[in-house]
């Protein structure tokens, strides 16, 4: 409803809603994670993070496993998040995803991480598989609910590495490879930003051969996601609030734990629910990739950079166009 004041109350009350709900996760973060780091010398601690996972991951995997068997479609759904959230417990397994990633299978810190990555990575998958094609309602986003957003995503990784409680402020930002930019950083950007549109200017040909049908329904898609940031200062707050809160937390915080290949696919599945089951999850993947390298040889800072100058850019494009 609208007033003199020109306010939409509707959308000021979502956006103080949005704000709660995210703010309520940042401190669940803030938690989870001291929880985590002093579990490694507290083993009370310890034992209280396999009961706070290992419990509902072997109920959600029970009533999962008998949904499916009864043809129930949510059951897959169940058995993925209790799988994700219970597996990570076993040495084992963590064990075997040391062998392929940075992680060490002793730290409790990075089982939490593993258990987290794995129960979200299963949902999304999930979601994907069960899509018709890309999302047909996608609500736009704002200026407002983008700083919002990736404070929130700031402020989840400095949680994930410990700030506060385990690293000073200094020591999380380096943890997360944030630093001035420099020559060399803003080159960098510039030779991965090339790469990132090349790959997914070949992503969208493959696209358009194999999945013609996908091709003519994502640009809508993604038309109408940005409706309301189409002009360079809101194409600009896009970019950045996407390029610092997304970076932060994939390859600032995840990627030194878990590694290029398994930090893009978990990016990749992120953002395609928006895409449904398609070709460009995997041009998504390759675009992760580029970021994990660029973040790899050249920190975060860089990745930052070519994030959101990509985004601002099709963004613009796509308001020309």
């Amino acid at each position: 409803m609208e007033v003199g004041t020109g306010l939409n109350w509707e959308r000021v009350g979502e956006f103080l809603l949005s704000s709660l709900i995210l703010g309520v996760a940042v401190l669940l973060a803030f938690g989870l994670s001291y929880w985590a780091y002093r579990a490694r010398t507290d083993r009370s601690a310890h034992v209280g993070l396999y009961l706070l996972f290992g419990l509902p991951g072997f109920l959600l995997a029970g009533a999962g496993l008998a949904l499916a068997v009864n043809g129930r479609r949510e059951g897959l759904l169940l058995l993925l998040l209790g799988l994700g959230l219970g597996l990570p417990l076993l040495k084992p397994v963590r064990r075997l995803f040391a062998a392929v990633t940075p992680m060490d299978p002793a730290s409790p810190v990075d089982m939490v991480g593993l258990c987290l990555v794995l129960a979200v990575t299963g949902g999304l998958i999930y979601g994907i598989v069960r899509s018709s094609g890309p999302a047909s309602d996608v609500p736009s986003v704002g200026i407002a609910d983008l700083v919002l957003q990736a404070a929130a995503e700031l402020g989840v990784a400095y949680a994930a590495v410990g700030w506060w409680f385990a690293r000073s402020l200094s020591q999380a930002t380096e943890r997360l490879g944030l630093r001035l930019p420099t020559r060399r950083t803003w080159l960098a950007a510039g030779g991965f930003l090339v790469a990132a549109f090349v790959a997914v200017a070949i992503g969208g040909l493959i696209i358009e051969v194999v999945q013609p049908e996908v091709a003519d329904e994502l640009e809508p898609v993604t038309d109408e996601l940005t409706a309301d940031v189409q002009n360079p200062v809101g194409a600009a707050v896009l970019g950045l609030s996407a390029g610092v809160g997304e970076e932060a937390i994939f390859r600032g915080a995840l990627q030194p734990r878990f590694g290029i290949p398994l930090t893009s696919m978990l990016f990749a599945l992120v953002h395609a629910p928006q895409y449904g089951f398609s070709l460009a999850i995997f041009s998504l993947f390759v675009v992760g990739v580029l970021l994990g390298l660029e973040r790899r040889y050249f920190g975060t800072t860089a990745a930052i950079l070519t994030h959101a100058a990509f985004n601002a850019l099709v963004v613009l494009i796509q308001a020309a166009a």
